[in-house]
């Protein structure tokens, strides 16, 4: 187990400014699974995605190929350092530069140490059964339900921009990421919904 995580550090420190969360920017050199992302920042990283990326244009999916080097894009980018990649890539959007500002906040980059060990050994999906400021009561199709502590930093992501607990609400289908703290209780790291929740 030491070995793996020695060989995983490295890539760790390599990564501290690779993109998680909500980044702006151009897409070019699109293969099979990977593309060159180039944020408004003018940084640019090789990012992987597969069968479960989500490409849209106006709301409707489209193919990686759709999208050209002109085209301001919004993606939703995590990291998944399995296969020694840092940059995956959950979601790809046309921006919308007439858009007006919903007041969700956007982010573009979050520090490594989210990615070290804390952010959750646990992963589920299910509906929002019962929802106050401290806890989060889940229904799961196969573990019925789980009862789950809300951090202060804990982050709400919905249609891919990120949110705030206020706008979520009970009977949502929703992927979460968890832990357990010290106590013994399951802590949410990370909720989402929306047009890009994993399934």
């Amino acid at each position: 187990m030491w070995q793996r995580v020695l060989w995983i550090f490295p890539m760790l420190l390599c990564a501290e400014d690779v993109p998680v969360g909500v980044v702006s920017g151009y897409i070019s050199d699109i293969q099979k699974s990977s593309f060159l992302l180039k944020t408004v920042t003018h940084k640019e990283f090789r990012c992987t995605y597969d069968h479960r990326t989500w490409f849209e244009q106006s709301r409707i999916r489209v193919a990686p190929n759709a999208f050209q080097p002109s085209d301001l894009v919004e993606i939703v980018a995590d990291r998944r350092l399995i296969d020694g990649m840092p940059c995956y890539v959950r979601t790809v959007r046309l921006a919308d530069l007439n858009a007006k500002e919903s007041g969700r906040m956007r982010i573009t980059y979050r520090a490594v140490t989210e990615s070290i060990i804390p952010r959750g050994e646990y992963q589920w999906a299910g509906t929002v059964s019962e929802l106050t400021p401290e806890k989060l009561v889940l229904r799961t199709r196969t573990e019925g339900y789980k009862t789950l502590v809300l951090r202060r930093d804990t982050r709400y992501m919905e249609d891919g921009v990120v949110s705030e607990r206020a706008r979520l609400q009970p009977n949502t289908q929703i992927s979460i990421r968890a832990g357990r703290n010290l106590s013994g209780e399951v802590e949410v790291y990370q909720i989402i919904w929306g047009s890009v929740t994993p399934r």
